[in-house]
């Protein structure tokens, strides 16, 4: 079955991206052959240009769904802690301040 990404999905992978770069403003135009990007700083002067592909696109997708090292780190060890206390037969309690 192939795979299907909404305008939802893409917008998001690309917004995550421009984030990333510490981009302040940007433009996206859809182009015969996929998204042209650009990304400006504060002053609004240029500061990225990605022209996207649909092959480019599903890479960008693909990569976004996959998790971090430091998420899967931390899911797993979220995962640890669950058991020990199901184990234990204990349960995890906030401090209140």
């Amino acid at each position: 079955m192939p795979a299907t990404f909404s305008y939802a999905n893409i917008l998001h992978a690309i917004g995550q991206l421009l984030d990333q770069l510490g981009v302040k403003s940007f433009a996206i135009r859809e182009e015969e052959d996929g998204l042209f990007v650009e990304g400006f700083n504060s002053d609004g002067q240029l500061q990225v240009q990605m022209r996207y592909d649909v092959a480019s696109l599903y890479e960008l997708l693909k990569q976004q769904e996959e998790p971090t090292e430091a998420e899967q780190s931390t899911a797993e060890g979220a995962d640890l802690l669950r058991r020990f206390l199901a184990d234990h037969d204990r349960s995890l309690v906030g401090s209140i301040r």
